[in-house]
C-alpha cells in the first residue's frame, strides 16, 4: 500500500508527565497558574489580599485570607492525579474549628473521595484523603501541632503503586501510611473544583485564617530530599531541566489507511536544551517511528514523526512509545498510543417505543467506510420478549448502507406497559452486539388498582381485594365532602396495614387522598408504600410526608442510598386538603398536585423504583417506614385511591370534585350504614354507600318474602345516599329494607 503524503497533526494541550509540575499558584498578584499549564483560579466568596510578605525569598510575596474570600480552581482530572504531592506555604492565625488551606474533595452521598489538608479543630496539621468509602471514612493522618503567626512549609503526597500516602511538615516526614484503602481522586463520582483557602466540595465552608503562599500540585510522590529542596530553594528547584513534557496517552483518529501523525513535545526546562536520542515501539507491526526532532531549546516544542499500518485488520490499536532523554528527572518516559479503525459500524437508535401501535420500524446504518455489515441474529430478551417479532436484514453495504429491522406487538391479552431488549448481532469489530430497547403500551381497561373510602374501616372499594387491616385505634368522622362518604381519625398511634402485592407497587402510578392534619410536628405520613434496605443501603418505593417543616413533601427511592424528595407548599391543619402524587416512567416525571393544582415536578433519571424491588413491605394508610411503627399520622384522612397510571391534572380535578367512585365508576359495597326512624309517625330514613350520578332501587318487606318497590329512580347525592320512607305501614313489629343499583 502507498503511504499517504498527507500528515496527520494531532493538537495536544501539553500535560502532566512523570515528575511534573501540573501547576504552580504562587500567590504574589493573583490567583494565576505559573506552570503554563493554564489552571488559573478566580477568588470567590469574600476577600483575598495578595502582595503579603511572603514565606522566604524564594517564594515571593503571599496572599491573606481574613475572612470568606477564597480561591476557585476549576476542575481538571490533571489536577487529581492517581499519585500526587502538593506543597504549600500556610501560616495560620488561629485554631478555630476545622481550616482548610487547600482542598480538592467530592464528598457524595455515598462516598468520599480527594485530599485536604486541615488545621483541625485539635489545633493540628490533618490530611485526609477519600478512598471511596462511604460517607464520613475520611483517612486522616495527622502531622503535628500548629504554630500560629508562623510560617510552616506542608507537602502531602500519595504514592498509587506503594499506596503509601505522607506528610511532610517543614521538609520532614511527619506521618506515613500504606495500610488499607487511602485515596480515590476527586472526579472518581463527581468533578469538584479545587479550592484555596476554604474547603468543602463547593468551596462555601472551613475557610483558612491566615497567609498562604506558593502552591503546587505535582503528579508524582516526590521524595523527602525533593520536598526539602522545594522547602528551601522554592518550586523551581523540584523541576528537571531539560524536563519532556508530552500527554501519557495520545488517542489517534484511525481510517483505515496507512496513515503518518507528528507526536509534539516540549521542553519545559529552564535553561538547558532537551536530546531525544531514541523512540521506538518494540516489536508492535503496527505502529513506528519514522523520524527524531533535533535539539528543543527551553520552551519550545519538536515532533516525533510515527507511522500507523493497519496490515489488513480492523479495531483497536495500542502500542507503547518509549521516549529516551536526557531530561534529567525521566530519562525514559512510556506514552500510550491507541486509535481505532471502526469499520463496519452499525449505528443504531436506542430506543423504540411502539406506543399504542402494533408494529414499526428501526433505521440501522452501516457507517464504515469500506467494509459491508454483516448481521447474525436478532435476539429478544427480556421481560415480555415473547409479545415482540422482528426481522431484518442480513446485511448491510459500506458507507452508509441502510435497511429496515421490522417490530411487530401482540399483548397477548394483557394491559399496561410492556418492555423486551432488542440485541442485533453483527461483525461490528467494535460493537458486536448492539441492544435496542423496546416498549409498546396497552391502556388499561381500569386503571384504579386500590380504593379505600375509608367510612368505617380499610376496606378496598375496588373489588381488587386490597382490604386493610386496622393497628390501633381509628374513629369515624365525617368526610372531606358530600361525594366521599365519611373519613377515619388517625390519632398519631394507629394505622391500617395493607399486605404487599407488587400490584400495589406499579412501575407508574397516582395516589389521591384527602388529608386534614392535626398537627405539623415531626414526619407524619398519610400513607407509604416504601422499603429501606439495611438502614439506607437503598431505597424503594413511594412516601407522602407532612414533614418536619411543616410542608408537604412526596418522597421516592430510586434504588440508591437516600431519598429523593418534592416538597409541595405548607401544611394547613385542621383543614381538608386534597393531594395527589404521581410518577410517570416514560418521562422519567414525579409530580405532586395540592387541592387539584400542580404544586411541584420534577424531571430527572432515576427517581423511583418500587417497593418489592429487594424487599416487599406492606402499604400502611396513617403511618410510616417499612414496618409502619413510626412517622403516625395525626388527623383525618378520607377516600384513598391507587392508580396504575400517571393521571392528569384534569383526571385529577374529576376525583378531587367528584371522589374516586364519580371518576372510575367503581361501586363500594352497596350496604345500608345506618336506619334512622324519622321526627314524624311512619319515617324511616336509610343511608347507604353509592356511586355518584348513579339510579337505584329502594324496596322494603315486613316478612323477607314479599318486597314493595318504594322508588326506581332514586339518583345518588355522591358516594353517600339517604331515602326516607314516608309510607311505612302502621302497627307492624319489624321493617326490613334492601336497595339495588338500576
Amino acid at each position: 500500500m502507498k503511504k499517504l503524503s498527507k500528515v496527520l497533526i494531532v493538537g495536544l494541550t501539553f500535560g502532566i508527565c512523570n515528575a511534573e509540575l501540573v501547576a504552580h499558584f504562587p500567590l504574589d498578584t493573583d490567583a494565576s497558574d505559573a506552570s503554563g499549564n493554564g489552571y488559573n483560579g478566580s477568588v470567590a466568596g469574600g476577600t483575598v489580599n495578595f502582595g503579603q510578605p511572603g514565606a522566604n525569598g524564594n517564594t515571593g510575596s503571599s496572599a491573606a485570607f481574613p475572612d470568606n474570600g477564597h480561591i476557585d480552581v476549576p476542575f481538571n482530572s490533571a489536577l487529581n492525579p492517581a499519585s500526587y504531592t502538593v506543597t504549600l506555604w500556610a501560616n495560620a492565625s488561629s485554631t478555630n474549628g476545622f481550616a482548610s488551606p487547600i482542598t480538592s474533595r467530592d464528598d457524595t452521598p455515598s462516598s468520599v473521595h480527594g485530599f485536604i489538608v486541615y488545621n483541625d479543630n485539635g489545633g493540628n496539621w490533618n490530611n485526609w484523603t477519600g478512598s471511596g468509602g462511604g460517607p464520613g471514612s475520611w483517612d486522616q493522618l495527622p502531622g503535628g501541632a500548629v504554630s500560629t503567626d508562623t510560617w510552616t512549609h506542608l507537602a502531602l503526597s500519595y504514592d498509587a503503586a506503594t499506596n503509601t500516602k505522607s506528610f511532610y511538615v517543614d521538609g520532614s516526614l511527619a506521618g506515613s501510611k500504606n495500610t488499607g484503602l487511602l485515596y480515590s481522586p476527586n472526579g472518581t463520582v463527581q468533578s469538584e473544583d479545587l479550592h484555596i483557602g476554604a474547603g468543602a466540595d463547593s468551596g462555601e465552608a472551613f475557610y483558612f485564617s491566615g497567609n498562604i503562599d506558593d502552591v503546587s500540585i505535582w503528579n508524582t510522590a516526590l521524595d523527602e530530599a525533593a520536598i526539602l529542596d522545594i522547602k528551601d530553594n522554592g518550586i523551581a528547584s523540584g523541576r528537571s531541566d531539560p524536563a519532556l513534557s508530552a500527554p501519557n496517552t495520545v488517542a489517534i483518529d484511525l481510517d483505515g489507511s496507512i496513515q503518518s501523525l507528528d507526536l509534539l513535545i516540549k521542553n519545559a526546562g529552564q535553561t538547558k536544551s532537551l536530546n531525544i536520542s531514541a523512540a521506538t515501539f518494540g516489536n508492535d507491526a503496527n505502529f513506528s517511528v519514522t523520524s527524531l526532532p533535533g535539539s528543543i531549546a527551553p520552551g519550545e516544542t519538536g515532533n516525533i514523526t510515527i507511522a500507523f499500518n493497519p496490515l489488513g485488520a480492523n479495531g483497536e490499536f495500542s502500542a507503547d512509545l518509549q521516549i529516551t532523554s536526557d531530561d534529567s528527572l525521566t530519562p525514559a518516559r512510556i506514552i500510550s498510543i491507541s486509535g481505532v479503525i471502526h469499520d463496519p459500524m452499525l449505528v443504531s437508535e436506542q430506543t423504540l417505543d411502539l406506543g399504542e401501535t402494533t408494529n414499526s420500524s428501526l433505521t440501522i446504518t452501516n457507517s464504515g467506510a469500506t467494509r459491508g455489515l454483516n448481521i447474525t441474529a436478532y435476539n429478544l430478551t427480556g421481560p415480555d420478549a415473547e409479545k415482540f417479532k422482528v426481522s431484518g436484514p442480513a446485511s448491510l453495504a459500506a458507507g452508509g448502507g441502510t435497511g429496515n429491522v421490522e417490530v411487530t406487538f401482540d399483548s397477548q391479552g394483557g394491559e399496561g406497559t410492556f418492555n423486551a431488549s432488542l440485541e442485533i448481532v453483527s461483525d461490528d469489530p467494535l460493537v458486536p452486539s448492539a441492544v435496542v430497547a423496546l416498549s409498546a403500551q396497552i391502556p388499561f381497561g381500569d386503571i384504579l388498582i386500590a380504593w379505600w373510602p375509608l367510612d368505617i374501616d380499610g376496606t378496598d372499594a375496588s373489588s381488587n381485594g386490597f382490604d386493610g387491616t386496622i393497628e390501633g385505634s381509628v374513629t369515624p368522622a365525617e368526610g372531606a365532602n358530600a361525594t366521599t362518604g365519611g373519613s377515619l381519625i388517625f390519632d398519631g398511634g394507629s394505622r391500617i396495614d395493607v399486605p404487599f402485592d407488587q400490584s400495589l407497587n406499579p412501575t407508574d402510578f397516582t395516589v389521591t387522598m384527602w388529608a386534614n392534619a392535626s398537627t405539623t410536628g415531626g414526619f407524619a405520613s398519610p400513607i407509604t408504600s416504601r422499603d429501606d434496605v439495611n438502614g439506607g443501603v437503598s431505597t424503594h418505593g413511594f412516601i407522602i410526608y407532612n414533614d418536619n417543616g411543616g410542608s408537604w413533601n412526596f418522597w421516592t427511592g430510586d434504588g440508591n442510598p437516600g431519598w429523593d424528595t418534592l416538597p409541595a407548599g405548607p401544611v394547613l391543619t385542621d383543614t381538608w386538603t386534597h393531594l395527589a402524587i404521581s410518577y410517570d416512567s416514560l418521562t422519567e416525571t414525579k409530580s405532586f398536585y395540592v387541592d387539584g393544582v400542580l404544586a411541584a415536578s420534577d424531571t430527572a433519571a432515576n427517581q423511583y423504583s418500587p417497593n418489592g424491588t429487594v424487599e416487599m413491605e406492606d402499604l400502611h394508610i396513617g403511618a410510616g417506614a417499612d414496618t409502619g411503627s413510626s412517622f403516625f399520622f395525626d388527623g383525618k384522612i378520607d377516600d384513598v385511591g391507587l392508580f396504575r397510571a400517571a393521571l392528569s391534572e384534569e383526571d385529577i380535578n374529576t376525583i378531587m370534585t367528584n371522589g374516586i367512585g364519580g371518576f372510575t365508576g367503581a361501586a363500594r359495597d352497596l350496604v345500608i350504614t345506618s336506619l334512622n326512624l324519622g321526627s314524624g309517625d311512619g319515617q324511616v330514613t336509610i343511608t347507604f354507600d353509592s356511586v355518584n350520578n348513579a339510579t337505584y332501587i329502594v324496596e322494603r318487606s315486613t316478612d323477607l318474602i314479599t318486597w314493595d318497590e318504594l322508588t326506581d329512580n332514586l339518583n345518588s347525592a355522591g358516594e353517600t345516599t339517604t331515602f326516607t320512607d314516608l309510607s311505612l305501614p302502621t302497627g307492624i313489629a319489624k321493617v326490613f329494607y334492601r336497595v339495588r343499583p338500576l
